[in-house]
């Protein structure tokens, strides 16, 4: 598809209060510890908001509110050019593409509207959460519902933008009834989380992802224990349950594919504990020409190319002894590279246990408990790796200012688990 900037003229599918997948969360924290509630609009008054059926205020009359908050959202998407290729860059990056094709031929399926649009919530209202319902193109409903948006300010602040700040996204609520995370967190997690692009089945009273927990082990647990009670089961060479992933000739079981566990991650890190949110780095409160403070919602991009959120950082720091914002980009690419590099010792190490499994198997030479217990390793590892990384992709560092003591820690079990599988096998 052609690639082209975009403008007002395509603000009926876009948004102004949310970012790609959840991301929009509440107002960042001008001090840690401290929040913003109501964001300042950017404009000298306030219009009149015309609300639609259900209650729903359309994209347009939104973007007369919040000028500033919906021209940095567009931002994001306007400058694609730029970030193509980049790995730092959030799916937001691809608005431009994702909007364009949404109306009239968008393949997106309802069970992608979970995360991708509010409007998940009247279609499965309509017609339930069939598996039918559930595959059919998200587009083909557009007749019912004519001002249904790709993402929408709803995502995160149903109908008031100014003062509201929930999750929205039905799948999350369902699942995650287990663990009470602060409500700030939610909003981006409810689709960066171990729930996101609806990886349960439709069946959401049967599932307590957290019921052991957010940590990495806690979570695989679950998994193991969701495979158990049946509600997930290996398909050779696919998705059962929307959980693992089956290899059929060597055994091996991946668990968590499809899950973004930046919210889990997240929990009880340094960040965390001083106060901030995703936020308070990814949107940082920002100045406009003419004084107007808000919050900026281009979240696309990583916050060591942000000169703002660069200079919120040092806020807390500067008592660390660095000075300037090079220097504090320095200081996180630091980190990202201690984590990368035990991130790449596990993704070698995992290709090296896969191997030897799969020797071990066509030999015959091993017993099957040894053999079973390879295997739990790799998996395990595997998932540390996931944890780690966030989401699908070789994310190498990139997510170590979100907990890095946790991830050095998982990466170190990680070693331990895998070293001694390949041992095993030897």
């Amino acid at each position: 598809m052609e690639r082209k900037k975009l403008g007002v003229a395509v603000l009926t599918v876009a948004l102004c209060g949310a970012v790609a997948g959840g991301m929009a969360l509440a107002g960042c924290s001008t001090s840690p510890g401290a929040d913003s509630k109501a964001p300042a609009t950017g404009g000298t008054t306030t219009p009149e908001v015309t609300v639609g059926a259900n209650g729903v205020s359309h994209i347009a009359d939104w973007e007369k509110v919040y000028p500033l908050q919906t021209a940095s959202f567009l931002n994001g998407a306007n400058v694609i050019e730029e970030r193509d290729g980049d790995d730092r860059s959030h799916s937001h990056a691809l608005l431009a593409e994702e909007m364009e094709a949404f109306i009239p031929d968008a393949t997106y399926s309802v069970r992608c509207m979970g995360c991708h649009s509010s409007w998940f919530k009247e279609i499965t209202e309509a017609h339930g959460t069939s598996t039918e319902v559930m595959d059919s193109p998200m587009a083909s409903y557009q007749d019912e519902f004519p001002n249904m948006e790709f993402w929408d300010c709803r995502t995160c602040h149903e109908d008031d933008p100014a003062n509201i700040l929930t999750p929205t996204n039905l799948t999350f609520k369902a699942v995650s009834k287990s663990y009470d995370f602060p409500e700030k967190d939610t909003v981006c997690g409810q689709c960066h989380s171990a729930t996101s692009e609806n990886l349960w089945e439709t069946d959401w009273d049967a599932i307590d992802i957290y019921r052991n927990g957010v940590s990495a082990d806690g979570l695989f647990q679950t998994f193991l224990d969701s495979e158990a009670e049946g509600l997930s089961k290996p398909v050779p060479g696919g998705e059962g349950g929307y959980i693992t992933k089956y290899d059929e000739e060597t055994g091996l079981k991946y668990y968590g594919g499809g899950s973004v566990v930046d919210l889990e991650n997240f929990q009880g890190s340094n960040h965390q504990s001083l106060g901030l949110t995703c936020a308070s780095c990814h949107m940082p409160q920002t100045t406009a020409e003419d004084g107007t403070v808000y919050t900026s919602h281009d979240a696309s991009g990583s916050p060591i190319e942000n000169p703002v959120a660069l200079e919120y950082c040092l806020t807390c720091h500067k008592n660390q002894g660095i000075e300037s914002p090079e220097a504090m980009k320095e200081f996180v690419l630091g980190k990202e590279d201690e984590l990368a590099e035990g991130q790449l010792w596990m993704r070698e190490n995992l290709e090296t246990l896969k191997s030897a499994i799969a020797e071990a198997v066509a030999s015959g030479d091993v017993d099957e408990a040894t053999l079973d217990e390879a295997r739990m390793a790799w998996s395990k590892g595997s998932w540390y790796l996931r944890y780690t990384y966030g989401h699908e992709g070789e994310n190498v560092g990139r997510k170590a200012a979100h907990n890095f003591d946790q991830m050095m820690n998982l990466m170190q079990q990680g070693r331990q688990i895998v070293s001694e599988a390949i041992d095993s096998l030897a």
